[in-house]
């Protein structure tokens, strides 16, 4: 059997939603993965706690900030959403704040999920591509995005 590829799909990426902290830009990011059931509201609290515990290491590199924990039950389907900030938070990074890009990571083992990491490292990678995804606005702009992702 062939293992299915793991796409981000155009609903997991929100374009210039509000948060007025760090654990709100987290749930908020979460949304569609929450709404679509490919999570439980159980794997945005073991996020949260994961910072809260460990500190902002999920503030990789200067305004992104990458929303994950262990691999989860609370996980349903392995998936990603991403979401831009109206107005960027801060999680306490000296380096890298204020966060206005959060992406969600949600696994169901250690290494299903790495296919579309890769991609979308490579998509982050990008300087012109990150600033398409800071400027973007519109559903067709957020449609564009996940394509440009999941053809990396």
């Amino acid at each position: 059997m062939e293992k299915e590829k793991i796409k981000i799909s155009k609903g997991e990426i929100q374009l210039k939603v509000d948060a007025t902290n760090w654990e709100e830009a987290i749930q908020v990011a979460a949304e569609p993965l929450l709404s679509e059931k490919k999570i439980r509201q159980g794997y945005v609290d073991e996020m949260i706690n994961s910072v809260k515990e460990l500190g902002p290491y999920i503030v990789i590199a200067p305004g992104l900030a990458l929303g994950h924990a262990r691999p989860s039950e609370d996980v349903e389907k392995t998936s990603f959403a991403i979401a831009t900030l109206d107005e960027p938070v801060k999680f306490g990074n000296k380096d890298n704040d204020p966060v206005d890009i959060v992406v969600i990571l949600a696994s169901k083992t250690g290494t299903d999920h790495l296919e579309l990491l890769q991609k979308l490292v490579k998509f982050l990678g990008e300087e012109t591509q990150l600033q398409l995804l800071r400027q973007a606005r519109t559903v067709e702009q957020a449609n564009h995005i996940s394509d440009l992702i999941n053809e990396g």
